[in-house]
C-alpha cells in the first residue's frame, strides 16, 4: 500500500484510515428449501478510502433441491437422504473487492458495503454410503444403490469419511456478489453479516446428486453468513 493510501484521513472522524481487516464467517446457504453451510474467510486491505481488494476462501456443501431426510422407525439412528446419490463439497480460493456504500458514523450507524469475489471452484465429489440391515447380520456399511437398497433394509447414513478413499475432484469457476453489514460498536472490530447469491459452474459431465433427477453443471444458490473480524490499522 502506499503512503498517501495509509495516511489518508477518515473524513467523519479524522483518524487513519485502516489498513487491513479479516473476518470468518457461517455461511447458510438455500436452494428451493435446500439448505447447506460452511465457513468463510476474507482478508481485505484498502486500496481507496471507499474500496478495498480481498482475498478469500469459502467452503460449503452443495445440496439438491429435492433432498429430504428420512429415518427409520425401527431404530433411533440418525436420518438419511433417500435417494442421494453423490455428496459434494466445494473449495473456493477467490480474489474480489468490496466497496463501502454507507459509512458508520463514528460508534453507531451499519456500515453497508457491496462485495463481490470470484475464482475457481473445487468440488469433493465421494458417493454416499448408508448403513444397511441384512437379516439378522450386524449392520454394514455400503454404497448407496437404488436398485438394491430401499426404506426396508436402510438403517441409517454412515460416517461422512466412508467413501472418501472413492472422492473425485471436479474442478470449475465460482461467482459471488454480496451486501455486507456491519453492526459494530467498536471501531476496531467486524461484527455482522452479508446476503447475496453465490454459483459455482463445474466443468466435465453434468453431476447427479440425487436418483432419478438429471445431472447439473451449474449450482446456484442465496446464502446468509454470520461474520466476525478485527480492522488493523
Amino acid at each position: 500500500m502506499s503512503t498517501g493510501i495509509a495516511q489518508e484521513l477518515d473524513k467523519e472522524d479524522g483518524n487513519t484510515v485502516m489498513r487491513k481487516d479479516y473476518t470468518f464467517g457461517i455461511n447458510f446457504n438455500a436452494n428451493n428449501g435446500a439448505t447447506g453451510w460452511g465457513f468463510a474467510f476474507d482478508y481485505g486491505f484498502q486500496k481507496n478510502y471507499k474500496y478495498k481488494n480481498l482475498i478469500s476462501l469459502t467452503v460449503t456443501n452443495i445440496r439438491h433441491p429435492k433432498e429430504f431426510k428420512i429415518f427409520n422407525p425401527n431404530s433411533n439412528s440418525r436420518g438419511y437422504y433417500y435417494g442421494k446419490l453423490e455428496s459434494l463439497v466445494n473449495i473456493r480460493p477467490t480474489y474480489g473487492g468490496k466497496r463501502v456504500m454507507y459509512k458508520a458514523s463514528r460508534e453507531e450507524g451499519i456500515e453497508i458495503s457491496a462485495k463481490w469475489s470470484i475464482g475457481p471452484s473445487f468440488g469433493i465429489l465421494k458417493p454416499v454410503y448408508l448403513r444397511i440391515q441384512k437379516f439378522n447380520s450386524p449392520l454394514l456399511d455400503e454404497k448407496y444403490d437404488p436398485t438394491v437398497h430401499n426404506t426396508e433394509n436402510i438403517n441409517s447414513r454412515s460416517n461422512y469419511f466412508k467413501g472418501l478413499s472413492e472422492a473425485k475432484i471436479r474442478v470449475g469457476g465460482f461467482a459471488k456478489l454480496g451486501i455486507d453489514f456491519n453492526f459494530s460498536t467498536k471501531k476496531d472490530n467486524i461484527s455482522g453479516g452479508e446476503v447475496g447469491i453465490m454459483i459455482d459452474y463445474m466443468t466435465g459431465s453434468p453431476i447427479v446428486l440425487l436418483n432419478n433427477n438429471a445431472g447439473k453443471n451449474i449450482f446456484g444458490v442465496l446464502y446468509l453468513q454470520f461474520n466476525l473480524g478485527q480492522k488493523l490499522y
